[in-house]
């Protein structure tokens, strides 16, 4: 039975689920676009707010390392001359940076060295590369880097007057015609770098305030576009969705009329609450709810047990749909049946739902179980017959064989049953097997398998039992006793041949054979006795 498809549920065609997603993937590219805008903003100004605070750094040293080698001019302490190497450190390790960058393929080791010698941030210098290598072309980048290096060849002037005073003042004491020179030298390349200073953060200044002018306009037609396809969108939507819940009304009614007039008992179920929303006709019938309401239905009344209905939902959870499951289910009266379910995850009513067709299959259910209790069972005393003995006996000994444990097979055959059988007819002999196989069910345990192989042979299974001869003796004598055959008194006795497992053999056609041998030297020996299988025999 194949689960009953969902009628309510309307497709959506290939084109416009394409229209869908290509609105969608617009929406995408704006959100990104402005992500991206955005990022690119902060990222700038937050490069341009450390080459400022790089340019502060860059003018203190260069002012601290005037003053200092002024001061060693003046009175040649070498202290002074230490201070002034630390503080034109800082201009050196800027310089090297630029110089670096400034290659078509830097080094940014060697850039992000430099930039630490001249005392910047370490969360800044990746955004200062960034600025530099990205954005060098840009005009007003292009004159801050300018007015940088040009800043830089006054540094190495500086650098060259610091190593002459240096050189002038190891040599000795410097005549004051000398030091005068070099202090009007200090002086000019102070009066140079000020204006240079000055230019360079006016420059990146108004680059920022540019660049930041063009970023907020960017992203105001940025978001101004994305509400505008917000507000097209929606509208679209909206007549969709009122389109939708159009077609999704006329399917349920549509859905309701196929299902009324469907040959099948169908139940659909919401999954939230597990509330019945309908029922056709045919499951009226079959469950017996009469006119009661839906609300008052409760689906886990349906099962014999309830956890089938767990391991349904189960299946459903997996993969959306279950076909030709057998429960055992039960109507409104409580009266058992066998069902066929076929159930299919759906929407109805807007919510998740179960949808369920089912075929009662009670009488061919129990048919089959009849047929496969006649295979497997004596049809004149119950017992299992030899295909299923043989069953049990290859299970039994599989167990055993991983648990290391024994078991014991008894062969019973009646002695002279053939003469009782002749002189007072087959009725009062089947009579007779009748009643044995009763008194050998009576007298074992309850684990042990009785089953009649054929005629008036039987056999018992017996596990992990220690003591197999006193439940042979036991069998042999609950047999004797007299037998009341109608109007006939008979006595019967019986050989009983025993084999265990794994002593006398591990294949159940070994065991079997081992008995049947060992119950004729019982029959050899006088009848009405046991004999155990040995090797010697």
């Amino acid at each position: 039975m194949t689960p009953v498809a969902d009628l309510s549920a309307p497709v959506l065609p290939v084109t416009k689920r394409r229209r869908l997603f290509a609105v969608v993937w617009i929406f995408v590219g704006v959100v990104v676009g402005l992500l991206v805008l955005t990022y690119l903003s902060i990222r700038l100004l937050s490069a341009v707010r450390a080459y400022v605070e790089g340019e502060g750094l860059w003018s203190k040293g260069q002012k601290d390392a005037i003053y200092a080698l002024t001061r060693y001019t003046l009175y040649a302490n070498e202290a002074d001359y230490s201070a002034y190497l630390a503080a034109l450190a800082v201009n050196t390790g800027d310089r090297q940076a630029r110089i670096e960058l400034e290659k078509p393929e830097p080094d940014l080791n060697i850039a992000r060295d430099g930039f630490l010698q001249g005392r910047n941030h370490p969360d800044d210098i990746d955004g200062m590369v960034f600025l530099f290598r990205r954005f060098r072309k840009l005009p007003d980048i292009d004159k801050a880097i300018t007015i940088w290096a040009a800043a830089d060849h006054h540094i190495e002037e500086l650098t060259l007057v610091g190593a002459r005073i240096h050189a002038a003042i190891l040599a000795g004491p410097l005549p004051p015609a000398q030091a005068r020179e070099f202090l009007l030298q200090l002086h000019a390349i102070n009066d140079a770098l000020t204006p240079l200073e000055d230019r360079f953060s006016y420059t990146l200044g108004e680059a920022a305030r540019k660049y930041t002018q063009i970023i907020l306009v960017a992203m105001f037609v940025t978001v101004l576009l994305m509400l505008t396809l917000a507000y097209l969108f929606s509208r679209r939507l909206l007549l969709q969705f009122e389109l939708t819940q159009e077609v999704l009304r006329k399917g349920e009614e549509q859905l309701k009329s196929v299902l009324q007039f469907a040959p099948l008992p169908i139940v659909i179920v919401r999954l939230a609450d597990e509330r019945v929303l309908y029922v056709n006709d045919h499951a009226r019938q079959q469950f017996r709810f009469g006119t009661t309401p839906l609300e008052r239905l409760r689906p886990r009344d349906f099962y014999v047990n309830a956890a089938d209905r767990d391991r349904l939902i189960a299946a459903l959870d997996a993969t959306g749909s279950v076909s030709d499951l057998e429960l055992l289910l039960q109507d409104a009266n409580g009266k058992p049946f066998w069902g066929l379910y076929s159930s299919q995850s759906i929407r109805y009513e807007g919510h998740a739902c179960v949808m369920t067709a089912l075929l009662n299959v009670d009488e061919r259910k129990r048919a089959n179980d009849e047929l496969r209790y006649r295979a497997y069972h004596d049809a004149l005393t119950g017992l299992p017959n030899r295909a299923m003995f043989m069953d049990a006996l290859k299970r039994s000994l599989h167990r055993m064989e991983r648990s290391g444990g024994m078991s014991s097979l008894l062969f019973i055959d009646l002695d002279h049953f053939k003469a009782i059988n002749d002189d007072l007819g087959h009725d009062m002999g089947d009579l007779l097997l009748r009643q044995v196989a009763q008194r050998i069910q009576d007298c074992v345990r309850e684990g042990d398998l009785v089953a009649r192989l054929g005629g008036d042979e039987f056999v018992v299974l017996v596990e992990g039992h220690d003591d197999t001869h006193r439940m042979a003796d036991k069998v042999l004598s609950v047999l004797r006793p007299d037998y009341h055959l109608g109007a006939h008194v008979v006595r019967v006795t019986a050989s009983i041949g025993v084999s265990c497992f794994p002593q006398d053999g591990t294949e159940l056609n070994t065991l079997l054979s081992a008995a049947d041998f060992a119950m004729y030297q019982a029959k050899t020996a006088g009848r009405n006795g046991v004999q155990f299988y040995t090797r010697s025999q």
